[in-house]
């Protein structure tokens, strides 16, 4: 007999950055409490581990975790966004989903030097035919990264895997990442000029499709 077929779940790592705050809190708790049941108090311990508790546990608390789910049995993928005092559900169907993208990007590491800086980063989405869904807003360090990530979910959805250059300007455009977009599409069309990127970019804010 066929597997069951399981839920694929996919946390942001400020999810687990969470539970670290928390873990944290609870050992300087369990500081104070040594030292208050000790046979010597040290009131230093006392202030300092009493801070730590409130300032690990508050930043665990308002922290924004992400987590999205890939239900086979239901067909539908579930993007659950928590912050402070809310939480924001979005679903969508299997048959929503026209392709997965594989959006090639760059991050700026101010501590290398310039010639090196721009560090290529890859990421996941899922196209719909109003919009685009990231799979995770934390990046890949590598396409075979990225690309594993998306042949787990490929037979589910049974989806083509794309990687228009065009659409994933659009997704930076539309995310307000006017900046990572020129940068990409000087990075992929070498020959071109910062000028005509930008123009291009440009273009494409002003509501017009990006001509790639």
């Amino acid at each position: 007999m066929p597997s069951p077929l399981k839920l694929l779940v996919f946390r942001d790592n400020s999810e687990w950055l969470r539970y670290v705050f928390f873990a944290g809190a609870a050992g300087m708790g369990l500081l104070v409490y040594t030292t208050l049941t000790g046979a010597e108090r040290d009131t230093g311990k006392i202030i300092g581990g009493t801070l730590g508790v409130l300032l690990l546990g508050f930043s665990g608390w308002v922290l924004q975790v992400r987590r999205l789910v890939i239900d086979p049995h239901r067909l539908d993928i579930t993007v659950i966004s928590k912050g402070l005092t809310s939480a924001v559900v979005d679903r969508f169907r299997f048959d929503e989903v026209t392709k997965l993208l594989l959006l090639r990007t760059y991050e700026s590491d101010e501590e290398l030097l310039p010639a090196n800086r721009q560090r290529e980063r890859w990421s996941v989405l899922f196209v719909l035919k109003d919009r685009t869904v990231p799979l995770t807003t934390n990046l890949y360090l590598s396409k075979e990264h990225a690309l594993r990530e998306a042949k787990r979910i490929q037979p589910l959805l049974k989806v083509e895997i794309s990687e228009s250059l065009g659409e994933g300007l659009t997704h930076l455009i539309q995310t307000g990442r006017t900046i990572n977009a020129v940068m990409a599409l000087r990075r992929q069309q070498p020959d071109m000029s910062l000028t005509q990127a930008k123009e291009i970019v440009d273009h494409a804010t002003s509501g017009h499709k990006p001509p790639l």
